[in-house]
């Protein structure tokens, strides 16, 4: 079972204060009598691969699509975001630009969805 939790920060920590109740309550409800093993963890913590410092956009790119998470085509908001949890930062104006230079050398596939493209590295270059 998983449990996600939203809202802002204060709304978050302030149902840390209740989670053994919580917990106890799911339980019951869901007829676990050991609750014991349940884990609480952040979804930063699992969300995204961490992939370490690096420094050109194109190779942070590369790296987090050639991890498990990467293995499901993304969003490049999705991408954003998984580069800033390895403290990589870009303008989103520059990630789209490697993004298209990247398809254009055939290092990445991408299609369009309804809300845009979704990217995948291409499978030539993950077995490399």
């Amino acid at each position: 079972m998983e449990l996600e939790l939203g809202g802002d920060k204060e709304e978050v920590l302030s149902v840390f204060d209740e989670i053994e109740n919580i917990v106890e309550k799911v339980s019951e409800v869901f007829e676990i009598e050991d609750y014991s093993d349940f884990v609480v963890t952040s979804s930063n913590e699992e969300k995204y691969p961490i992939i370490g410092k690096i420094s050109q956009c194109s190779s942070a790119i590369e790296a987090i699509l050639n991890t498990e998470w990467g293995k499901t085509p993304r969003s490049i908001s999705e991408l954003m975001e998984a580069m800033e949890a390895n403290e990589i930062h870009y303008p989103k104006t520059t990630i789209s630009g490697v993004l298209y230079w990247m398809v254009q050398k055939s290092r990445l596939r991408r299609w369009k969805e309804k809300r845009g493209y979704r990217y995948v590295l291409n499978t030539k270059v993950a077995e490399e």
